[in-house]
């Protein structure tokens, strides 16, 4: 080749690399909120940038720092010098900063963001309290149209009436039809041909699941999987496209019988909260543990109260909830809040509105539709039908058909939980924890779905100690103003469904509904119980970026 042919190739080469390099996103960082008002509220400092760095993420173009959770430990910027130093630390470039003041039932947010280029962009709004999560909203369409440029996102109006369901969800429950090229997953459907794609399987794990947990637990950044048995609690990774890698196992005291594990973080350090109770007593038996590079840390060895995690109004921040145990009830007295304090979990005030069936296990909060005021309560009372109540507490609504079907228990004294008027002959009564219901709003609409599994099974409605469902189904449920109606389900899961979740399972960017799923092969059979955790990747790209979602 001619050597003044050379210089002609080498830069066509060099175009041909650069068109292949991705762009790279821009980058925010969101500082923590001064707060005024009541000590109560002093959360919100840290819980307004959790719910808004969600909301301004788009992938591949607008991403949080890597260290987003660090900053939440900086001082909250005072001025656009201090904001400016803050994204300098952390190379932002974009800054956003601000402070809530809360007087009475009134919420009102003061927003800045900091561009590139110097400017800063200003909002100032009021709202009710338990619409503060809309507003938080409304500030995060504004950043993402008025400061980021995007076009992609847009501040819907809201019309009157309940309406119909999105079309992305309407889609997947007839036909399974792509409608304007916005569909969430093809398995989300009444009938269709399950896809590899559609539907994901880990490998078979040699014991029964009682229990399922999708988190960051270790502070990297990255999820991982707590797979909860009798006698351990084993933590993974999933990797390889359905393989789930174990990294680290706890093994649960021999005395405890446990019933779920959870994370939940608190002050900037990862926990994992594991409830149970003594099988010697029956009393509540919960622990605290830390995890860090494969080994489990007990935090807090031994809190008689049983313990969860839930979100609670009005920004829907991950709290410690505990409940006293009752050797005739199980559960015993109101709900509070809780906090991990040294070696202990102390207790805090009291949940307020919660109806008298609620316990530390059988509900979820339901935010207000976007634009609305009043949130709600979802309930799986004693018999597992599904009962909504409005935000004072009073019943709204209640269906003929039951949910939940856990098989995980906690043991009392007859005349307890939905066994007390089985007529049954036992002297000691099984009370099943309630299945847990993640509360999402995947197509960014501002109305939130209730997910909940709903087995199928015919010996169960005959026999209400029958747990081993040959088959089960996941259902998204939507509040009509009626009552709750399904919106979407998947197809047919066959096993038994020991617990459901939305979260990144694999770490790729993108959410998934993760379940987890017991398969008993008889008792005749010689192959003992084991379990799997199923994937149903959601594809978010048509409807707005990243959906919130709420555990």
């Amino acid at each position: 080749m001619s050597r003044r042919f050379l210089p002609a190739v080498w830069a066509f080469t060099l175009l041909l690399l650069m068109m292949q390099v991705p762009a790279m996103a821009a980058t925010y960082v969101v500082a923590p909120f001064s707060v005024s008002g009541a000590q109560g509220y002093s959360y919100l400092g840290q819980a307004v940038p959790s719910m808004l760095t969600s909301r301004l993420f788009l992938q591949g173009k607008f991403e949080p720092v890597a260290r987003q959770d660090a900053a939440l430990k900086e001082k909250a910027p005072s001025s656009k010098d201090a904001a400016a130093a803050l994204g300098h630390q952390f190379n932002a470039d974009y800054v956003v900063w601000g402070s809530v003041t809360v007087m009475g039932d009134q919420a009102s947010l003061d927003v800045s963001a900091l561009s590139p280029d110097g400017k800063v962009w200003k909002d100032s709004s009021t709202t009710a309290v338990n619409a503060l999560i809309g507003g938080l909203q409304n500030v995060a369409d504004s950043i993402n149209i008025e400061v980021f440029g995007r076009t992609d996102v847009s501040r819907p109006a809201v019309s009157a009436g309940t309406g119909s369901p999105n079309s992305a969800f309407v889609m997947n429950e007839t036909y399974g039809r792509v409608q304007d090229n916005a569909y969430l997953n093809p398995a989300l459907r009444y009938q269709g041909t399950e896809s590899e794609s559609a539907q994901i399987r880990s490998q078979m794990i040699g014991f029964e699941c009682m229990g399922m947990e999708v988190a960051d637990i270790d502070g990297d950044g990255r999820n991982e999987v707590l797979l909860l048995n009798d006698n351990t609690l084993n933590a993974y990774v999933w990797k390889d496209g359905n393989k789930l890698v174990e990294i680290g196992e706890y093994n649960i005291p021999s005395s405890m019988k446990p019933v779920l594990a959870r994370h939940y973080e608190q002050d900037g350090k990862n926990y994992v909260i594991l409830s149970g109770y003594d099988k010697s007593d029956t009393n509540a038996y919960s622990q605290v543990l830390q995890y860090s590079q494969g080994k489990f840390r007990v935090v807090v060895r031994n809190v008689r109260r049983y313990l969860n995690v839930v979100n609670i109004p009005p920004l829907y921040a991950p709290a410690l909830i505990a409940q006293d145990s009752d050797r005739s009830k199980v559960v015993s007295g109101a709900v509070y809040e809780a906090r991990i304090r040294g070696d202990e979990v102390v207790r805090g005030s009291k949940l307020s509105n919660l109806p008298k069936q609620a316990t530390v296990f059988n509900f979820s909060w339901i935010p207000a539709d976007r634009g609305k005021r009043g949130d709600h309560l979802a309930l799986i009372a004693e018999n597992e039908t599904l009962v909504t109540y409005d935000a004072r507490g009073n019943r709204l609504a209640g269906t003929d058909d039951t949910y939940s079907g856990s098989s995980v228990y906690a043991v009392g004294d007859r005349g307890i939980g939905s066994l007390a008027s089985s007529g049954e002959s036992s002297d000691v009564v099984l009370y099943y924890i309630p299945m847990r219901m993640p509360v999402v709003d995947l197509d960014r609409d501002g109305r939130y779905e209730l997910i909940v599994n709903k087995p199928v099974t015919a010996a169960g409605k005959l026999f209400s100690n029958y747990r081993t469902y040959p088959q089960g189904e996941i259902h998204a449920m939507l509040w009509n103003g009626m009552g709750m109606e399904l919106l979407w389900k998947t197809r047919r899961i066959r096993g038994t469904v020991c617990d459901v979740t939305v979260a990144d399972v694999d770490n790729n960017g993108k959410v998934d509904l993760v379940v987890a799923v017991n398969s008993y092969a008889g008792l005749t059979s010689g192959v003992k119980t084991r379990c799997a955790v199923y994937m149903y990747p959601l594809d978010t790209t048509m409807v707005n970026a990243r959906p919130n979602y709420q555990e």
